[in-house]
């Protein structure tokens, strides 16, 4: 008995090691713990929001690379015709 433990408290068998120790109120549906209506539909709703926050944002990014993609086209574009010397420098006039 532990100093904490009080004389009157029940004790059960502990299934580990065979010892003794206090005794603890086992609840008939004890495997998970029971959420309130409340509590679920609030998690369901967070999960429903994150899920169209997460859309969106997958949307922008691929706007985001289309957009990347076209200036990166067009920089190769003007590269090429910089190399040909199809374009005037704008001091040289």
């Amino acid at each position: 008995m532990s100093e904490t433990q009080s004389i009157t408290e029940p004790k059960a068998e502990n299934s580990v090691n065979g010892s003794a120790g206090p005794a603890q109120a086992v609840d008939a549906g004890a495997g998970a713990p029971v959420k309130p209506p409340f509590v679920e539909t609030l998690r369901e709703l967070g999960t429903s929001w994150a899920g169209v926050a997460i859309g969106y944002g997958r949307i922008a990014l691929e706007g985001a690379a289309r957009a990347l993609e076209r200036s990166a086209g067009k920089l190769g574009e003007l590269q090429e015709k910089l190399k040909k010397g199809e374009v005037a420098a704008e001091g040289a006039r």
